[in-house]
This record gives C-alpha cells, structure tokens and sequence, in this order.
C-alpha cells in the first residue's frame, strides 16, 4: 500500500507553515449491526496513536472530530492518552462519513446480478473478505461514476466532495501560521481532502479510498492563502506508530 513520508529537514524550511494531520478512525466494527462503534482492535491503536503523538507532537492546537461516534471515540481516546496539554474536541459534521449503508442498498443488486460465485445477498458477502473487497470497489466505482440506480436518491459523489471542501474552507479560515490540528474523520474524508488538493484521477481517488488505514495518518501543510492548492503532501497513510508495536493484529483497513 501507498505511504509517502518526506525528511523532516523539508518541514523544517518553512517553519510558518501550518499543518494538518488527518487520522482515520480505528477500527470499527465492521458487519456488525452497529459499525459506528470502535472494536477492542481500535480502542487499542487509538491509544497508541495518542501516546506517539504525546512524544513526537506535543503541542496541538486543536482537535476536530466528523461527529460520528467512531471519529469521537478515536479522538477521545487518543487524547486522553497525549495528556493533560491536548486541547478540547471540536465537531465539524461537514468531516463526517458518506452513509455507506444507503450506498449498499442502491448499488449492491447491480453487484450481485454479475458477482456470480453463490452471493445472493449481503451475507453472502460479509462473511467472503475478498467478495466483500469486490463489492466495496463496486459500489464506490459506481458511485464516484454517479451511475443512475433503483430506489430513493443518495447523497453524490460530487455533493460529498462539495461538503468536505466546505469544512475545509471553514477549517483553513481560522488557520494561522504553525498550527497544529488533528482531524478524526474517515477515509472517504481523507480521500476527498487529497483529491481536491492534489488533483487526482478518478481512478487514483478510488485507489486511495480503499487503502487507508485505520488509526493512520495523513499530513497536509499549509501556506500562503490556505487553498487546496497550497497544500503540501508531507505524510500519507502513515502507521508508523502501530508498526513499532511488532503486533501485526493492529494493521488493519477494515
């Protein structure tokens, strides 16, 4: 999988730079009736995380959750492991996740129709990794492609674009020059965030989006106006701190 890390000699030539660090969620508890809900496995990197980020960032400014429960408990848990100087947890909804549900209902039956291999219903797929892995490239693919489907409307791939951007804009509004801000969000968010920044491809974005991480980080600079387009990819999909455990257990995406 993809992860850029640059030395920390390019950060240090530019000290009024700001930057972000976007954190995926830990694991959740995927094919569970309640996914929002963090597993043992989560509740675990999400600690690790916050006593790497004690040792290798301990000042941040400011610490921003999507507003799902997984995003707050990522983020509750990792504050409390960085200490008593980590600041209060901000909402900012516009970095909450796409409703992966509604996604499932509108375009699993065109998977099914041509997935062949026995699956016939959601089941089917959960309990098959790579079947699941086949339906989740599908059902983004089509999404992203905003193809046409049966049953009630579903929030766009561009609508969703559009309302990441919009907290972003609200983010880099307050920005000032060496901030430092943690963002627990989910990888669709992360996802979005780079695409607008860095220009990339359709096909690139959904490469991205099926790769991330949990727990893992994502570093953005910033300088100048606080556009998109002054950003500065420093760290990409990072789990550097989780790696150091030796506890393979802890590497997941899902």
């Amino acid at each position: 999988m993809v992860r850029l890390t640059l030395p920390s000699r390019q950060v240090e030539q530019d000290r009024s730079m700001a930057v972000i660090y976007f954190v995926r969620h830990g694991q959740a508890s995927f094919g569970d009736r309640d996914y929002d809900r963090l597993s043992q496995i989560g509740e675990r990197q999400s600690r690790i995380l916050g006593h790497h980020f004690a040792r290798v960032a301990p000042r941040i400014d400011l610490m921003c959750s999507g507003g799902m429960i997984r995003h707050d408990r990522t983020a509750e848990i990792t504050r409390e492991s960085m200490g008593d100087k980590a600041p209060p947890i901000r909402t900012l909804s516009a970095f909450a996740e796409y409703d992966h549900v509604a996604l499932f209902r509108a375009y699993l039956p065109e998977f099914l129709a041509q997935a062949g291999d026995g699956a016939n219903t959601i089941d089917d797929i959960l309990a098959d990794h790579r079947l699941l892995e086949r339906a989740l490239r599908h059902v983004l693919a089509a999404w992203m492609e905003n193809r046409p489907h049966e049953g009630p409307p579903v929030q766009t791939w561009s609508q969703f674009c559009d309302q990441v951007s919009a907290g972003m804009e609200d983010l880099l509004a307050g920005l000032k020059s060496r901030s430092r801000i943690m963002v627990f969000t989910s990888g669709g968010v992360i996802t979005a965030v780079l695409r607008a920044a860095l220009g990339l491809s359709h096909l690139r974005t959904l490469g991205l989006a099926l790769s991330i991480y949990n727990a893992s980080v994502t570093q953005l600079y910033y300088r100048g106006s606080g556009k998109f387009s002054d950003a500065l990819l420093l760290g990409y999909n990072n789990i550097t701190h989780l790696e150091m455990t030796g506890d393979r257990d802890l590497i997941t995406f899902r």
